[in-house]
């Protein structure tokens, strides 16, 4: 009969690696942030915005003014359409870029926009 109190081989293997990578980010992860940790936890809103441009260049409204970033909100623009069948690319006020660039315009909401993002304000494309 086997003593369950002991650990078999795959156990151990797996336990061992857990740890060491759990070893390696508690020194690597400060030594990355550094200095930038106080900053980031002062601003954390800030640093989520800087990554969602990165991530998503239809995300940019840094050459947008006060007014167009209401309109964005008045509208609830929100990046990903929580309901798939109203994407942006699927709405009449959608505008595709001349340049064939992913990102669009609306009519509505001012600034780059992504094709599955969403609004309270779509409506279905009119067929010509």
């Amino acid at each position: 009969m086997a003593d369950d109190s002991k650990m078999n081989r795959r156990e151990f293997v797996q336990r061992a690696g857990f740890f060491s990578l759990a070893g390696v980010a508690a020194v690597v992860l400060p030594a990355c942030v550094g200095d930038q940790a106080e900053e980031l936890a002062a601003k954390p809103h800030s640093a989520i915005q800087a990554a969602r441009e990165a991530a998503d260049p239809c995300n940019d409204t840094s050459q947008l003014s006060p007014g167009d970033m209401a309109t964005r909100t008045t509208f609830k623009y929100e990046l990903r359409a929580k309901d798939p069948t109203k994407l942006c690319v699927t709405c009449n006020f959608w505008i595709p870029d001349p340049r064939e660039s992913i990102c669009g315009t609306c009519t509505l909401v001012k600034g780059p926009v992504h094709p599955k993002a969403s609004c309270m304000s779509w409506a279905a494309k009119v067929r010509t």
